[in-house]
């Protein structure tokens, strides 16, 4: 297993004694970015984050691009939506990011955090990395109050679909020193969960570390994936069990 790097994590940025608030907040939000970025990042966020209508989507639109790290064409972004660490986010061309969402790519690492060309993500959603890139693939949609938490990684395949209230957490605590708060043990992963092409996780499916669903698959309502499911497959339950393989 692989140990997260706990200089990423928020709880031990904030517990630093090292380093004034203005300090912690900027690792926080922008990371390792100049000051004058910093303050661009501050002041778009604040004038625009909130700005309501076809005004404030294009006023977004124009303003935000110098924030990411690749910003393709014809992007909307929602209102109140939160971007920590953008320089470390690509956006595709026709991506849409509804309200009230999050992408926080401050544990990512070579690629980055990818929307790729046609990725939707709807209201609410949260996309996190504490550890390892996220790649969303091609045309995926990523339903309403979705939460994506990389420890190790998230590959998910061009035209997969996520539906409403799922959850991937790619990583799991050390769970035999009871001496210490689970607070403040040491995050593991033991891989990146892997989402194959035209897989369809229905709603409020959860997947947990290190899981591959191949293509093609699909994970019925309300199950908790614990270990792979190969392509073609239909599964369900607690933990999900195969219960249709496909040709």
């Amino acid at each position: 297993m692989k140990e997260v790097d706990k200089k990423k994590n928020i709880r031990n940025i904030l517990m630093d004694q090292e380093g004034s608030a203005l300090q912690k907040y900027k690792m926080l939000t922008v990371g390792d970015v100049s000051m004058l970025g910093f303050l661009y990042y501050e002041f778009i966020t604040w004038l625009l984050g909130s700005r309501a209508g076809a005004l404030g989507i294009l006023l977004r639109k124009k303003m935000y691009k110098r924030l990411f790290k690749n910003y393709g064409r014809n992007i909307i972004i929602g209102r109140n939506c939160v971007f920590r660490h953008p320089s470390k986010i690509s956006l595709g061309d026709n991506v849409v990011i509804d309200d009230n969402s999050i992408l926080d790519a401050r544990g990512c690492e070579d690629e980055g955090l990818v929307l790729a060309d046609g990725v939707m993500v709807n209201r609410g959603c949260a996309i996190q990395s504490k550890g390892g890139d996220i790649r969303i693939g091609e045309g995926v949609s990523l339903g309403a109050d979705s939460q994506l938490v990389s420890w190790g990684g998230i590959n998910i395949g061009a035209g997969a679909a996520i539906a409403g209230g799922c959850y991937i957490s790619a990583g799991t605590y050390k769970m035999e020193d009871f001496s210490t708060p689970i607070s403040s043990r040491q995050p593991y992963t033991s891989g990146p969960v892997v989402i194959g092409k035209n897989a369809w996780l229905a709603t409020r499916v959860t997947i947990l570390d290190a899981v591959v669903i191949g293509e093609n698959s699909v994970i019925s309502a309300g199950a908790v994936v614990t270990g792979n499911i190969g392509a073609k497959a239909v599964a369900h339950g607690n933990p999900a069990k195969v219960v249709f393989q496909g040709r």
